[in-house]
């Protein structure tokens, strides 16, 4: 099911290699920067996304009849974005909607051609390789500060090449789940030296996540590498896996029980292990926040980005601020950002897009076992739970909302070719 393409052959032709490379370099540099590696360049990532506009446009109009049947198959993928254009009829903020849902709708089509291009398992290694430059590079400015800006964030988590410790953790999480599948991958998918590759890399992954302290992404690793590893049972040794399961299940069932004996409560456990407060680090008031705005635009929002950039809402934008959202103005949690941007109508496309994925995904995983389409329910996991505690899967030229729009479209083209083939 893993074809190395998605787009349909056409004749031989002098170009054909060069076209590949092109596809391939313009991959590299969506995930780069869809990735927040050039973040610290300042204007030069602005830069490198009009090339990635520029040569997704081109690739589109060279392959437009094509692209137009893939998009009329994905047309769920298109709904979000659609929605937050319509926003503009209604919003706050007309011209800063209309420039971000633009924006959105780029991605949304960026997403759509490398899904298209290439299959689960390619964009599987892609994304190893483009994360795992990022934490090499990470770790180079930690041991060096080769780079000219600083190491540690405030809080003294490691920076690396982004500007947020968060980005670091968060982008390293998919690239252990990466390296984890591309292990599992069976030997016609992955060679023994990538597997070794593979391999080498996970616990510098892992040491990265560490420095960073970004403690959502280290507890997220267990639960993310354990989905993974369940789903491909049939990919491990009978007795590694039954002795695995034997003791995750002894643990489960005995942490619990062992907390309530000794006296302690398991949230404050997890709260005081991660360095949170009750309030998880003020997400609960800048949740209140947002839900006043909801309260108070129930149907519509206010505009797809429209509430950080209208002085009407000036104050509440101050306390979010001081509630804790200064470094990135995000009501950090997805569910609560689109209601206020683009209302129902906005929650029940991104619901769509999330269920149709998860279904593509299954169905691609149920028809062979697929390593590749296992790894994409465990990094689409991830996405939610992320989504759910932070800024993300509603901005345009954000990387979960990619990775999410990009495994939609890649499974839809495996199970697409699986048909026309029976």
């Amino acid at each position: 099911m893993d074809a190395s393409a998605q787009i349909p052959s056409r004749p031989a032709n002098p170009e054909s290699a060069f076209w590949g490379l092109f596809d391939f370099g313009l991959c590299v540099l969506i995930v780069m920067v869809a990735a927040d590696m050039l973040t610290q360049l300042g204007a030069i990532q602005s830069l490198v996304w009009l090339i990635c506009y520029a040569g997704v446009l081109l690739r589109i109009g060279l392959s437009w009849p094509y692209f137009f049947d893939l998009m009329s198959r994905n047309v769920v993928v298109l709904a979000y974005p659609l929605v937050c254009l319509a926003s503009v009829l209604w919003s706050r903020d007309p011209s800063g909607s209309l420039a971000g849902a633009i924006q959105l709708t780029m991605t949304a089509l960026i997403a759509m051609f490398l899904g298209w291009r290439y299959s689960l398992t390619v964009l599987l290694k892609l994304l190893f390789f483009a994360l795992m430059a990022g934490v090499l590079l990470s770790l180079l400015h930690w041991a060096t500060g080769i780079f000219p800006w600083r190491v540690y964030g405030d809080a003294g988590g490691l920076l690396g090449i982004f500007r947020q410790k968060n980005m670091l953790g968060q982008k390293a999480v998919y690239g252990v789940v990466a390296a984890i599948a591309i292990i599992l991958l069976p030997a016609a998918r992955a060679s023994a030296r990538l597997k070794l590759i593979a391999l080498v890399s996970l616990p510098i992954i892992v040491f990265a996540i560490v420095l960073s302290k970004s403690m959502t992404s280290v507890v997220l690793i267990p639960p993310a590498a354990g989905l993974l590893l369940l789903l491909c049972l049939h990919r491990i040794p009978k007795r590694v896996a039954f002795g695995a399961l034997s003791v995750l299940i002894v643990l489960t069932a005995l942490g619990p029980l062992g907390l309530a004996f000794a006296g302690t409560d398991p949230l404050s456990l997890v709260l005081d292990a991660t360095g949170k407060d009750i309030t998880l680090t003020g997400r609960t008031l800048i949740w209140q926040v947002g839900g006043s705005i909801v309260a108070e635009h129930p149907i519509l929002g206010v505009g797809y980005l429209a509430f950080w950039n209208t002085p009407e809402f000036a104050a509440a934008q101050m306390v979010v601020h001081h509630a804790g959202a200064t470094t990135t103005p995000s009501f950090h949690n997805f569910v609560l950002e689109i209601l206020v941007g683009c209302g129902v109508p906005g929650l029940l496309a991104m619901f769509s897009l999330l269920g149709l994925t998860a279904r593509r995904l299954f169905q691609v995983y149920g028809a062979d076992g697929s390593v590749s389409a296992a790894a994409g329910l465990s990094m689409l996991s991830v996405v939610i739970v992320m989504s759910l505690l932070g800024a993300s899967l509603f901005r345009q030229h954000e990387m979960m909302i990619l990775l999410t729009m990009a495994l939609c479209t890649s499974a839809g083209e495996d199970i697409h070719r699986a048909r026309a083939k029976s």
